[in-house]
């Protein structure tokens, strides 16, 4: 009898560990199961494509291409035409970029014309003097001679002139209002008709909205190098456009901007008329004022020339101050020059997401005795953003 049970207890001991091997083989699978799926999936196509099992993620960096102008010098000063694209380095906030191409693509060039006289008529032409030498032309009585072209009339001519036929050419003039008396032309002679017909003076400066407009013009021009060539004292009394408004507006346009500044020619036309005045006129009771006037404006054209430079340099351009009118009209040869001298130098750079969309550029000569000019700084237009 204690057989028999001892036999029962044992078969019941081989059957409860059979079913202990089972339930533990059915844990170790599902075990396995679990730890086989991530291989599963990536090996079921949902891996990045190109990527094999087992390897990091590839970061993709997005490069778009980036043109500015570019001008080079030797070390006498003279215009380098061989230019190449190692021999200059490109830093974006003060890291390498690789530079692609440099070529010389035709211009497009907004030419600003300031015809404001809020200080009197000085813009228009040199005091003619006779007689003795502080006589001025107002002193000629019968023999007043009426100025048949104005200065910035006759640079404005030879300008237009001189320039290449690949070149395009809009014409802005502003007083009391910016107004486009050309629109984008290659015919020299329609550019010279509009100068002739539609060249009208004013009495107050809309200087910043002529700024805004010349921007809004070079925008719709996609090809090509921008240019401007801007004719002011830098003074405005009358524009709707805020002064930080229009200067991000050709920082976004990415114009070089070529400026013939007036502070010189004009504190000489002043310091002229004051010394009449004083001469002449001082028993009367307006030559006070007047010569007070005159005085103020000069640390104003001043002032004004400070921002012109900045502006100038900035956008790789350049300020000219010539002492006198004709000195004013001969300097379109050294813009023009200028302007054919320039290069389109372009880059790589990362599109990279960033909350400040105007980047600090810097282009190193590379190359033994070569300097360079181009822009301080540009603006990501909106289709790099995306």
């Amino acid at each position: 009898m204690d057989r028999v049970v001892k036999g029962r207890n044992r078969n019941r001991l081989i059957e409860a560990g059979v079913d202990l091997r089972i339930v533990l083989q059915c844990a170790l699978a599902i075990v396995a199961i679990c730890c086989l799926r991530p291989a599963v999936i990536a090996q079921s196509g949902r891996k990045p494509q190109g990527q094999q099992p087992g390897e990091k993620p590839i970061a993709r960096i997005e490069t778009r291409e980036v043109a500015l102008p570019l001008v080079a010098y030797d070390a006498e000063g003279n215009y380098v035409d061989d230019l190449r694209p190692n021999d200059v380095l490109v830093l974006e906030e003060g890291e390498a970029r690789q530079v692609t191409n440099l070529k010389r693509d035709p211009a497009n060039i907004v030419l600003i014309l300031d015809l404001a006289n809020e200080i009197g008529t000085f813009k228009n032409a040199p005091t003619e003097r006779y007689g003795k030498p502080d006589t001025p032309i107002w002193e000629k009585g019968s023999n007043y001679r009426v100025v048949r072209h104005p200065t910035q009339w006759e640079f404005a001519k030879q300008f237009i002139s001189s320039l290449s036929q690949n070149d395009k050419i809009a014409i802005i003039q502003y007083a009391e209002r910016a107004q486009l008396i050309q629109d984008w032309t290659s015919d020299r002679d329609r550019a010279l008709g509009a100068i002739s017909s539609k060249y009208r003076g004013g009495l107050k400066s809309s200087y910043y909205d002529a700024l805004k407009l010349a921007a809004d013009k070079l925008q719709s021009q996609p090809e090509g190098r921008r240019i401007v060539v801007l004719i002011s004292d830098g003074l405005d009394s009358n524009s709707k456009t805020s002064q930080s408004k229009a200067i991000l507006a050709l920082e976004k346009a990415r114009a070089t901007i070529f400026v013939v500044g007036w502070a010189d020619a004009l504190r000489h036309e002043i310091e002229l008329s004051i010394s009449w005045l004083a001469n002449h006129e001082a028993n009367r009771t307006y030559a006070a004022k007047r010569i007070e006037e005159l005085r103020r404006h000069v640390p104003l054209l001043e002032g004004a020339a400070v921002e012109l430079r900045q502006l100038a340099e900035n956008s790789g351009g350049e300020l000219l101050l010539p002492p006198t009118h004709e000195d004013l009209i001969k300097i379109n040869r050294n813009i023009k020059t200028e302007i054919g001298a320039q290069y389109s130098l372009s880059f790589l750079t990362e599109n990279a997401p960033s909350l400040e969309d105007k980047r600090s550029i810097q282009v190193l000569p590379a190359r033994a005795g070569l300097s360079v000019r181009s822009r301080r700084s540009y603006r990501i237009s909106d289709n790099m953003k995306k």
